[in-house]
């Protein structure tokens, strides 16, 4: 895939983009940490100040780059995010954890509309039949990133400090910014209409992104897999130490063991789908795979009773999770309209964080009353529902495939009348 030009910017922008996040979250983290004295309060405010911007702007951003020049709205959000960090940086300076907060939450505002934008101008370089290997090319590079994150953020903390680290946070910003200039693209118009048609408002727009998942078979049933992967993944990130040191009987040090695995694990399937994937074009049956693999994983880890049973379990779902996530932004790229893409993916994007804290708050309250690997059952069950509505898929994808061509056919195919 780095082979096609305009893909190999978009690529090279995108880490640059991921490895200034790391820098930028470690380093706010770090410093936030010892500058409050350890206080919750403030660890509570920073996951806040970083978490509400998606909640409240993901499909707003979305619905804004669908009715804007992609290419535009990826390189403004690279330039207030680099003049950002410079101002981070400031406020670090001068000891602003308050005001640094605040300009944390409208940097993470300004970082919702990334992610839109990138996914328009990558399906408009890269033709239908590798939109999966683009995916998984750039899921293996955000993995190893993520994996490497705490160490990178940890090192350029510990030898530039926190101020400084914000400055090379802005630089990976802002070369990146320079790559998106070389890039010529001419992607779809936001919209098809004639000469006489209103231009339909924002709000408009904005549900007719709500509108079309809700009303779509593919598009529901690939939201609630989704959802089911946040809540999954989320109760193993709240109760996995509980569940290594209570139920288990291991020493803490095998919580950063079992992370290490799901690492290990998500990087597999990233790297073994970026090899293989031109290979094997059906995303749907790779889809399938990956909840049935997420499924057995939630299986064993459910029935551990040692370490390698434990590790064994988080290989299998870190493997899962990564053809999951792939697959999903796949077929999102594949069967949804370009005009509709950015509002649709931005719902998707929001939707597993939020069954992700849900599942903290629901999960946290009944683990008082049942334990982790009674939670961790709950989790199997619901992903083999998931599992089961993965094969469903299939019976929509070609009547789905149609959108793109011909939306009322499409809906003739999807819901026929009674």
């Amino acid at each position: 895939m780095l082979k096609n030009g305009v893909f190999r910017r978009l690529w090279f922008t995108q880490t640059l983009s991921s490895v200034g996040d790391e820098i930028r979250n470690w380093a706010i983290l770090f410093w936030v940490f010892a500058e409050a004295d350890q206080a919750v309060f403030y660890r509570t405010a920073l996951l806040f100040a970083e978490m509400l911007p998606v909640f409240i702007m993901a499909p707003l951003a979305g619905t804004w780059v669908d009715r804007r020049n992609p290419k535009k709205v990826l390189q403004a959000t690279l330039v207030i995010r680099a003049l950002m960090s410079i101002v981070l940086a400031g406020l670090i300076w001068f000891e602003q954890i308050p005001l640094l907060l605040i300009m944390l939450a409208f940097t993470c505002t300004v970082q919702q509309f990334f992610q839109p934008a990138i996914s328009k101008l990558t399906v408009a370089a890269v033709d239908n039949e590798d939109y999966g290997t683009a995916s998984s090319s750039v899921r293996t590079a955000d993995t190893l990133i993520s994996l490497a994150g705490p160490a990178i953020g940890a090192f350029v903390y510990q030898w530039w400090g926190a101020s400084t680290s914000l400055i090379v946070d802005g630089f990976c910003f802002f070369f990146g910014s320079l790559l998106i200039l070389k890039i010529n693209l001419k992607p779809a118009p936001p919209a098809a209409l004639s000469d006489s048609d209103p231009v339909p408002s924002f709000w408009k727009d904005l549900l007719e992104g709500f509108r079309y998942i809700l009303s779509s078979p593919l598009t529901k049933r690939l939201f609630v897999l989704l959802a089911i992967m946040g809540m999954s993944t989320g109760a193993i990130n709240l109760l996995n130490i509980y569940f290594v040191v209570n139920e288990l009987h291991l020493d803490q040090n095998f919580l950063a063991w079992a992370s290490t695995a799901g690492g290990i694990g998500m990087f597999a399937g990233a790297f073994g789908l970026n090899v293989l994937g031109a290979r094997f074009k059906n995303y749907i049956q790779i889809n399938i795979w990956g909840a049935a693999i997420m499924t057995l994983g939630l299986l064993l880890l459910t029935l551990s009773f040692s370490s390698i049973s434990m590790l064994l379990s988080r290989i299998i779902i870190g493997i899962g999770i990564s053809l999951l996530s792939i697959t999903l932004s796949t077929l999102l790229m594949t069967y949804v309209p370009e005009n509709l893409l950015g509002r649709v993916g931005s719902v998707f994007e929001g939707g597993p964080l939020a069954t992700n804290m849900l599942s903290y708050v629901f999960f946290g309250w009944l683990y008082v009353y049942t334990g982790a690997r009674f939670i961790f059952g709950i989790s199997f069950i619901l992903f083999f529902i998931a599992f089961l509505l993965a094969i469903s898929l299939q019976s929509l994808t070609s009547p789905a495939r149609k959108a793109q061509a011909d939306p009322k056919e499409t809906a003739a195919a999807l819901f026929p009348p009674d």
